[in-house]
C-alpha cells in the first residue's frame, strides 16, 4: 500500500491521519515555505501536490490528536511548534534538501520538483541506507518540550521596521551630521544647471571625489556593522545575511519548478507567517544596499549645501534650509522626515539600476518567493553581450561543473534542464563589485570566507587564462594568425 501515518502538531493542537508516502514526502519538502500552523502546511503542499476538486492530498480527514501506532510503512510526524521532523519509515526519510515526485492528486507524474528546508529544523530519522540506526520517536518525545519552549521564548521580531525605519533614517542623518570631514562632502556635485540630469547626477556613486565616496562607504559600513539592542544585539549586517542562503536555495528550486511544470509555483501568502517574518534573500540584499547609498549620497549632498548648520539642527531640529533648498528639504522639516519621505519615493518608483523595476516590488515578490523573470529586453541584452565575456562565462563554467551542480537541491531536476529550454530565464541582481568594498559591505557571513571566496576567484580566472592560452595555441597551429584570419 505504501502507507504511513502522518503526525502535524502545531501549537494549538495536532492531527493525524493515512496516507501515502508520497503525501508525507510532500509535506516534509512544503516545510521550505516555513509553515508554523497545521493550515500553512497544508496550503504549502500546494507546490508539491496538485489539489482541485475531487483530488486527494489534504488534510480533511485526518482526526484531531496523536497517534504514533506503526501503520504499513511506517510513521511520519511533523512538529511544527518544535521544528521536528521524526520517521520510522524506510521510504521517508528526506534530508535537509533533495527532490521529491510531483503529485497531480493521488496520481505520481515522473517530475522531480527540488526543495530545501530552513536550517533550524531538526531531522531525525530511524533508519538510514535501509538499517535502523536510532529510535526517532523516543527521541522526538524527549525532547520536543525543550525546543518548544525555546522557540517560544525566541518569537522573531519584525526586522524591517527597524532596517528600513526610523532607526537607519535616524542613524545616517546623525552620521551624515556630525561628520568631522566636511571636506569630503564637498566631491558631491550640485544638482543645478550645470550638473545636467537630475535623475543621471543622482546614479550609484557618480561623480563623487574619491574622499566622498570613503565617507559614504564609511557611514554605510558603520550602519551595518553597529550592534543594536532592537536587534537583539546583532547587527543590521547579521539580520541580513541570516537567511539569504536558505531563500537563494529556495528561489532557485522554484527556477527549476517553473521550467519543469511550465507555470509559476504557488507564492506565499502575506498573511503567512513565513512572509511576516521572512529573512532578507539576494534580490533584497541588493536593493538595500542601494537604498543605503542613495540615502547616505542625499544627505551628504545636502550637507555640503548647507554645511553651517549644526548636527542638532540637521539631525533632530526643525530644519529652515535657504530658499534655493525648499526643492530637497522644505521650511521646518527636520532631516529624518525629509529622508524618510525620499525613501519612500525610491521604493516606490521605477528605478533604471534595476532596469526600470519598482524597488518595493522585487523586495515584495521574494518575500512572497517568487522568482523575477527576465524581459524580452533584458534578455535581448544578454544575448548581446561581448564574445570576450560569453567565453569567460562558458569556460568557467566548464571548469567548475561539480560545484555549480551543487548549487541546484536536485541532480534529477539538473538532469531535466541539461539541453532543455524550461521556460523563463530569470534576473538576478547584485552589488557592485570591488576590492574597495571589502568584507563588511559583502555578501559573505565571515572574513574567513570572503577572504576564502578572493582566493578561489583568483583561482579560477589563472585557470581560465590557462586554457583561454591553449585555446589560442591551438588556433594557431591550425592555420589562423591572432586577429582570427586563415593563413595560407
Amino acid at each position: 500500500m505504501n502507507e504511513v501515518r502522518l503526525n502535524i502538531i502545531d501549537v494549538r493542537g495536532a492531527v493525524n491521519g493515512i496516507v501515502h508516502c508520497g503525501l508525507a514526502e510532500g509535506a516534509i519538502a512544503a516545510l521550505s515555505a516555513g509553515p508554523e500552523t497545521i493550515a500553512e502546511l497544508e496550503g504549502a503542499i500546494e507546490r508539491f501536490i496538485r489539489r482541485g476538486e475531487n483530488l486527494g492530498g489534504g488534510f480533511q480527514s485526518f482526526r484531531p490528536g496523536e497517534d504514533f501506532e506503526q501503520w504499513d510503512q511506517g510513521t511520519v510526524t511533523i512538529d511544527l511548534a518544535a521544528r521536528i521532523v521524526a520517521t520510522r519509515s524506510l521510504y521517508c526519510t528526506l534530508q535537509g534538501r533533495g527532490d521529491v515526485e510531483y503529485y497531480e492528486g493521488d496520481r505520481a507524474t515522473d517530475v522531480w520538483v527540488a526543495y530545501c528546508l530552513p536550517e533550524d529544523w531538526l531531522l531525525l530519522h530511524s533508519t538510514e541506507n535501509g538499517v535502523e540506526v536510532r529510535d526517532a520517536l523516543a527521541e522526538y518525545l524527549a525532547g520536543r518540550e525543550k525546543r518548544r519552549t525555546e522557540r517560544a521564548a525566541n518569537q522573531p521580531i519584525d526586522v524591517r521596521e527597524i532596517l528600513y525605519g526610523r532607526a537607519m533614517i535616524r542613524f545616517i542623518a546623525d552620521a551624515c551630521a556630525v561628520s568631522k570631514d566636511r571636506r569630503a562632502a564637498e566631491g558631491f556635485r550640485d544638482y543645478d544647471a550645470e550638473a545636467g540630469d537630475p535623475d543621471e547626477a543622482r546614479g550609484p556613486d557618480r561623480n563623487l571625489s574619491p574622499s566622498a565616496t570613503r565617507l559614504m562607504r564609511l557611514i554605510h559600513g558603520r550602519w551595518l556593522m553597529t550592534p543594536r539592542a532592537d536587534l537583539r544585539g546583532r547587527t543590521p549586517r547579521e539580520v541580513i545575511l541570516e537567511k539569504q542562503h536558505f531563500i537563494d536555495s529556495d528561489m532557485l528550486t522554484r527556477e527549476i519548478q517553473w521550467g519543469l511544470l511550465g507555470e509559476a509555483p504557488p507564492p506565499l501568502g502575506r498573511d503567512s507567517n513565513a512572509y511576516k517574518s521572512a529573512g532578507f534573500g539576494s534580490q533584497e540584499f541588493a536593493v538595500y544596499y542601494h537604498l543605503c547609498r542613495y540615502l547616505v549620497r542625499e544627505c551628504l549632498t545636502l550637507l555640503k549645501r548647507d554645511s553651517g548648520l549644526d548636527a542638532d539642527s540637521l539631525s533632530t531640529g526643525r530644519y529652515s534650509g535657504r530658499e534655493d533648498s525648499t526643492d530637497e528639504c522644505s521650511g521646518g522639516e527636520s532631516l529624518v522626515d525629509w529622508l524618510e519621505s525620499m525613501k519612500e519615493a525610491w521604493l516606490s518608483e521605477p528605478n533604471e539600476v534595476f532596469d526600470g523595476r519598482i524597488p518595493g516590488a522585487i523586495i515584495e515578490i521574494e518575500r512572497r518567493r517568487i522568482p523575477l523573470p527576465m524581459s524580452e529586453e533584458e534578455i535581448f541584452r544578454e544575448e548581446e553581450l561581448s564574445e570576450d565575456l560569453v567565453e569567460r562565462i562558458l569556460t568557467k563554467i566548464k571548469i567548475a561543473p561539480r560545484e555549480i551542480r551543487e548549487e541546484f537541491a536536485s541532480y534529477r531536476g539538473m538532469d531535466k534542464m541539461n539541453g532543455e529550454d524550461l521556460g523563463p530565464r530569470f534576473k538576478y541582481l547584485d552589488i557592485p563589485e570591488s576590492e574597495e568594498e571589502g568584507f563588511v559591505l559583502s555578501s559573505y557571513r565571515t572574513r574567513e570566507e570572503w577572504k576564502a571566496a578572493k582566493i578561489k576567484r583568483k583561482a579560477l580566472d589563472e585557470k581560465y587564462e590557462e586554457i583561454r592560452s591553449k585555446d589560442q595555441e591551438t588556433t594557431l597551429e591550425e592555420g589562423e594568425d591572432e586577429g582570427g584570419t586563415r593563413v595560407h
